[in-house]
């Protein structure tokens, strides 16, 4: 056996050294992989309390490890008569008030999110009804007047930057609109997606930085 082990020492170093070479790729594969995942941006949108109701609160949470700074919610309502679009940052409130000068919080959500946060920014019914009057279309309590005109489905999407990176990054969920009944009084709002997507191709990122300079 050491004869042997002797005779072939040439040919056993070298497979050695390649078994030892792929041990170390794959846990420098490791490394990267984990030290990737800890570095990128996740945020989520999600459906609070209140089962299918509009009045649910939208919630946005950071799972990132690092803060994130919220810069820009976008509402997209996608209807029968087109899409429209609305920016959904800053409150409904007037901001030349006295008393809504006094809490920042009150009048924006834009501004740091600290990992493992979550904000609310205001329920469904409030994003249906900015999305809908940008188009100038007939809205009460978050239901079209028009009983020709059809809700299909709302998309938000948050545009923030995260700490290391020095360009903006853009995540957005979507939820279908659909009547509980045939009174047609009321909407009932679901998630389209188990997640929120990561806006990363192309021509994403080119609608994010169209969106801030619109918006902000």
């Amino acid at each position: 056996m050491f004869e042997w082990i002797s005779q072939h020492s040439s040919t056993l170093q070298v497979f050695t050294s390649l078994g030892t070479l792929f041990i170390w790729l794959f846990y420098a594969q490791l490394l990267y992989s984990n030290y990737k995942r800890d570095t990128r941006p996740r945020v989520l949108i999600n459906k609070g309390v209140g089962g299918d109701d509009l009045d649910s609160p939208c919630l946005i949470c950071n799972m990132s490890k690092e803060p994130i700074f919220l810069q820009c919610l976008v509402v997209e309502l996608e209807t029968s008569e087109g899409v429209f679009y609305a920016p959904a940052t800053d409150s409904d409130e007037g901001l030349d008030k006295e008393e809504n000068r006094s809490s920042l919080g009150d009048r924006t959500r834009q501004g740091p999110l600290h990992g493992g946060s979550c904000i609310e920014v205001k329920n469904f019914r409030q994003l249906i009804n900015r999305a809908a009057a940008a188009g100038n279309l007939s809205v009460g309590s978050g239901l079209p007047q028009d009983r020709d005109v059809e809700f299909l489905t709302l998309r938000l999407t948050v545009i923030s930057i995260y700490g290391p990176e020095d360009h903006p990054f853009g995540a957005a969920r979507s939820f279908s609109l659909d009547w509980t009944n045939e009174d047609r009084d009321e909407l009932k709002i679901q998630p389209m997606s188990l997640d929120t997507e990561r806006l990363t191709s192309k021509k994403d990122k080119e609608q994010v930085s169209k969106w801030l300079w619109e918006y902000i």
